[in-house]
């Protein structure tokens, strides 16, 4: 458990850190630019939500309510942070 809060705290810091390193200034002029983001990013970015979802999946059926409710927990702030990466990539 206490592994799962230090992996959503540090992907909270890491989207934090990319989201401000990419802001554009608020007075400068907007400017069309087209980034291609590599396979191996989205790989990593959607799957940590699937391994937790996997895990969660795995651990209701051995039975364990706490641990998979927990993961059930990880594998929701998993996607929140997925689609908040994602959606910071392709604006």
């Amino acid at each position: 458990m206490a592994a799962d809060a230090i992996i959503v705290v540090t992907g909270t810091v890491l989207l934090l850190a990319v989201g401000l390193g990419t802001a554009q200034a608020p007075h400068s002029s907007p400017t069309a630019r087209s980034r291609d983001v590599p396979f191996l990013m989205w790989l990593v970015i959607w799957g940590v939500p699937v391994a937790a979802a996997i895990e969660s999946v795995v651990h209701a059926r051995l039975r364990m309510p706490v641990t998979a409710v927990v993961q059930g927990l990880f594998t929701l702030a998993c996607t929140f942070l997925a689609v908040a990466w994602t959606r910071m990539l392709l604006s």
